[in-house]
């Protein structure tokens, strides 16, 4: 076989560092099947050059040296040599199946559709002569994620093709640099660190970085390097004192320098607003035992030797990470009097570090019958249904940026299981993350055996437990409790729904959808709650709350897709030609903002939401210290207005007190928010609502 040379190593040599790569580091290496789809990838690639002027082969052989070294089995270093074979060669299905078969086809093939998406949207741009970038972009993610839930290799032979193109993505143009670097920082790099792939997350992140923002790329790496004498003398010092120690009783471990990535410090200098003078956990060692038992041991004896900084140690062992990530994080006093993290894990647990999700490959001895990455799986599950098609695109992003860049807090079911959720989550989100209709059908819940209201947002260690009704009856005020977008999707799903039930009954009747009384009669979606003046929706179908347009009742209007407003949402309404008028919730960003559209929006709302009304609670509690000023919090942190309020003290040696509170009330559910929002409150005992009959005099 004739190879192309390249600049000082050939083609050849290059095949032969994959092969020794795949026998030091592949279980069970299949060697002749490597050769063979090399041969393969070789011949279908002749003719074709890279952008850098290479010979094409250079490129799958990269991808599959990068899955080598991680260990993947033969099977998909096959497929990431032939990855490109049908999308960009007259070699098609039909050859690669008759060659290797339908497994390494179908890996083949997931890997093309991806890329398939970027040429077909990119000839609709040139010939519509528009952009669609976004939606692009939303489209190829969706794919990946489709295909990454049926074969978790799809998304890791994407991830090492997208690391080889970013090694050389100085020969794009400048145009493209910047979008496919900004591509990798927001999709790419993420989902290899929520797959535990921290090692290629690194060089992902600092590749992009470099292309986006090199000055600044420049200045932290020279500034590095001029500083990284003095540091390796110091931690070469720290490593020797902790190594002697441990030797002592009897531990044996490996201690190193551990470095930060470029791009993680310009984040924490970003976000904290200092100078890299000022970053101190540029130093960090790191410590590797051989079993469990023996990092707690290794932490005592650091714990020792220098005093641990308050709030700094994080036990991920006993608690991982939802990517899997198992290690013991302390930050200690150092020697010269400056902070130094010390993170202390197996030898096993940094290979996952390393490696994440690819490190099952590592570890099982036959590729056919070993488990599967179980919590990363259930991840990638989770991922995959976010796979709407008829999901704005906008929400589509924003729910995977939150699923891919989490701030996470770790909560415990009350079997003990241990649920990963983004920071600020609710009791809600928790109800959602159980099953949606465990959320839909929510009423309420204990948080470490305490009632608390729905919207209650949860620490790491809290043991969460929820009750539900029968069936689904979710107020659109829980849109405001929830942090994760999965599952405001998954509410707001349900409301559309409900939507379409009414649509389709209002059809089948020969009724008009949108009824809008004006004639002053009763209006049949809305009941009574006690006294006709605070109104409660029988249904959250928007189609059934009338809608006022600048203070009209029969304007005909639609409801927006891209935000689905429910009845309770703050909403604004634009005027669309030869449509009507369109509803949207009032922070939407579709809502066109130019100066030639500001006079086509224009004020609308719910009929009879929005009114508010006056309403006196009574709340009976065990009286204590500061307890007045809770209550009050509880109520204002509801957005509710007090108009009057006023305290029993309590005599004759009883403990309990009575307060009264005139409040300002929208609805039934902004009536129950508060009512939920003052039973969390520690020593509330009850909460009345009270009657005109009951108030006069002191009474309110």
């Amino acid at each position: 076989m004739l190879l192309d040379k390249l600049p000082g190593i050939s083609i050849l040599n290059s095949y032969r560092i994959l092969a020794r790569t795949v026998s030091d580091k592949v279980k069970q290496p299949d060697q002749e099947l490597i050769r063979n789809a090399f041969k393969f990838a070789h011949r279908a690639h002749k003719e074709q050059k890279r952008l850098s002027g290479e010979p094409y082969i250079t490129h799958p052989l990269a991808v599959a040296q990068i899955l080598a070294e991680q260990s993947l089995d033969s099977t998909t270093l096959a497929a990431a040599l032939l990855h490109d074979v049908v999308e960009d060669t007259r070699f098609g299905e039909s050859a690669v199946r008759e060659s290797f078969g339908d497994e390494i086809l179908g890996l083949v093939k997931a890997v093309t559709k991806i890329s398939t998406v970027k040429k077909d949207t990119a000839a609709l741009n040139r010939e519509n002569r528009f952009v669609l970038k976004e939606k692009e972009a939303a489209e190829n993610i969706r794919l990946m994620l489709l295909a990454t839930a049926k074969d978790v290799r799809v998304i890791l032979i994407k991830l090492a093709d997208k690391l080889h193109n970013m090694r050389t993505l100085k020969y794009q143009k400048p145009e493209k640099v910047e979008r496919i670097a900004r591509e990798v920082l927001n999709i790419y790099a993420p989902i290899a660190g929520r797959l535990g792939m921290f090692r290629i997350k690194s060089e992902l992140e600092d590749l992009a970085f470099e292309s986006i923002m090199p000055e600044e790329y420049k200045t932290i790496s020279d500034s590095l390097k001029q500083s990284r004498s003095d540091l390796e003398s110091f931690l070469n010092k720290v490593k020797k004192i902790i190594q002697q120690r441990l030797l002592e009783i009897n531990i044996k471990a490996d201690v190193k320098a551990r470095a930060k990535h470029i791009y993680s410090i310009y984040q924490k200098m970003e976000i904290n607003d200092k100078k890299l003078s000022e970053i101190y956990d540029l130093r960090g060692i790191r410590i590797l035992v051989d079993d469990m038992k023996d990092t707690y041991g290794a932490l005592g004896i650091v714990h020792t030797l220098w005093p641990p900084i308050p709030g700094r140690f994080k036990d991920y062992i006993a608690t991982p990470k939802s990517n899997g990530y198992q290690s013991l994080h302390t930050t200690i006093v150092a020697p010269d009097g400056k902070p130094l993290e010390i993170q202390i894990r197996t030898h096993d647990m940094d290979e996952t570090a390393d490696h994440g999700i690819a490190a099952h490959w590592i570890y099982k001895s036959e590729v056919s019958s070993a488990p599967p990455d179980v919590e990363r799986m259930k991840w990638l599950k989770r991922l995959s249904k976010m796979v709407d098609p008829s999901e704005d695109t906008g929400e589509f992003i924003q729910g995977l940026h939150d699923e891919l860049t989490p701030n996470e807090v770790y909560v415990f079911s009350p079997k003990g299981d241990v649920i990963d959720l983004p920071e600020g989550a609710t009791v809600l989100d928790f109800a959602f993350r159980i099953h949606t209709q465990v959320g839909l059908c929510c009423r309420g819940a204990k948080v470490n055996d305490r009632m608390v209201p729905l919207r209650t947002e949860l620490k790491s260690g809290d043991r969460v437990e929820v009750t539900t009704d029968k069936s689904p009856n979710p107020s659109a005020n829980w849109l405001r409790y929830l942090k994760s977008s999965k599952a405001r999707q998954k509410l707001r799903q349900y409301f559309r729904s409900l939507e379409e039930d009414e649509i389709k009954a209002a059809s089948a009747s020969d009724t008009q959808s949108h009824p809008a009384p004006a004639d002053g009669k009763k209006i049949e979606n809305l009941k009574d709650f006690k006294d006709l003046r605070i109104r409660r929706k029988e249904t959250r179908d928007p189609t059934r709350v009338p809608i006022e347009v600048a203070g009209a009742k029969d304007i005909p209007v639609r409801y927006a897709g891209c935000c689905s407003p429910v009845p309770g949402d703050r909403i604004v309404g634009f005027i669309t030609r030869g449509r009507g008028v369109t509803v949207h919730k009032a922070d939407c960003h579709h809502i066109p903002s130019d100066d030639d559209n500001k006079d086509r929006i224009i004020s609308v709302r719910w009929e009879g939401l929005t009114e508010k009304y006056p309403v006196t609670i009574e709340v009976y509690a065990r009286d204590r210290q500061g307890l007045y000023l809770d209550m009050v919090a509880g109520i204002t942190k509801t957005y509710t207005n007090i108009l009057k309020a006023e305290a029993d003290i309590p005599r004759n040696g009883t403990d309990n007190m009575t307060a009264r509170f005139l409040l300002e009330v929208e609805h039934v559910d902004h009536l129950l928010e508060i009512i939920e929002s003052l039973m969390g409150v520690d020593g509330v005992i009850r909460v009345e609502r009270i009657q005109e009959k009951k108030q006069g005099g002191a009474h309110l």
